[in-house]
């Protein structure tokens, strides 16, 4: 008599499917809400600069032309009428202008603020705290307050009427970035910085050959916040910049007199505002690892 065995095999365990909490379904909702409200107004632009003029015309709007086109970028250019008045067309002027008087106080303004965090942070000197302390209360105080006193300011030294006031403020730095870089160097040890100085360096070098390349990504999430917010300006280039000069318009103004020098041509309109969106989105997917690493203002760098 032959025996056979039967191998049994154990019942596998029946995976429970997880019941989704009610709490992540209203979240889940809101943050698609919400980004379908921030790309929706894109997109209109997107599709309205692609619209030809008798499409662009219609009374109803369209969410995809018919027959698209990239026309109105080139009109963008070709039908500025200042381009026989200043050499190039206002958009490329109002770029041009907004690098320099951006740049130039964003990049000077972060230096003078690094050297400022590592002294609050990492030098030890009579009245540090409360000199920090009286600093960074009179930042908290809103510059909007004072923009009257400062036009008078200004125009009593001469500088109303050309980019003096947008760039030499700039230049001594922001107490807002002094308070996030001195957060980031107290993340570093002290005792990177005192074998530094033992190798022979002084206060300067220990700052710009240990704690600057340190906190890189933190300068980086500082630089693009400051360029941004150069870049978007509208109001203190409308308050200090000669208004019938186009040579002196940052792309903000040069985008408002845009739409002024072709107000009936809504898709070129779109198209200027499209081309004025590139240089930050651009910016933002070169830095967007350094720019997320520098604000979460992580663990120990070294």
């Amino acid at each position: 008599m032959i025996e056979t065995t039967v191998a049994v095999t154990p019942d596998r365990p029946v995976k429970k499917r997880k019941k989704i909490k009610p709490s992540r379904i209203v979240v889940y909702t809101l943050l698609g809400l919400w980004t379908l409200f921030l790309f929706v107004p894109v997109y209109t632009l997107l599709v309205s600069s692609i619209t030809p003029a008798e499409e662009a015309s219609a009374s109803t709007f369209t969410w995809f032309p018919k027959h698209p086109t990239l026309q109105p970028y080139a009109d963008v250019f070709i039908h500025d009428p200042n381009l026989s008045k200043i050499g190039m067309p206002t958009l490329v002027y109002g770029f041009l202008n907004t690098m320099w008087i951006t740049l130039l106080p964003v990049v000077v303004g972060l230096i003078v603020s690094g050297l400022s965090a590592y002294a609050y942070s990492k030098l030890d000197f009579p009245g540090r705290r409360i000199i920090f302390k009286i600093a960074f209360a009179v930042s908290m105080v809103p510059l909007g307050a004072f923009s009257i006193i400062s036009y008078l300011f200004y125009d009593m030294l001469g500088w109303t009427n050309s980019a003096l006031p947008l760039v030499i403020p700039g230049l001594f730095g922001s107490m807002n970035t002094v308070f996030f870089l001195k957060m980031y160097y107290e993340t570093v040890p002290n005792e990177i910085l005192e074998a530094a100085r033992i190798d022979g360096k002084g206060t300067f070098g220990v700052f710009f050959s240990m704690l600057l390349p340190l906190a890189i990504p933190a300068f980086i999430a500082q630089f693009i916040f400051g360029f941004v917010g150069g870049y978007n300006s509208y109001m203190s280039p409308l308050l200090y910049l000669p208004q019938d000069d186009a040579s002196t318009w940052t792309l903000q103004l040069a985008l408002s007199k845009i739409v002024e020098i072709f107000p009936n041509d809504v898709n070129i309109r779109c198209a200027s505002m499209v081309l004025g969106m590139v240089p930050l989105v651009v910016l933002y997917c070169f830095c967007q690892k350094l720019f997320i690493e520098g604000i979460s203002v992580g663990g120990v760098k070294g």
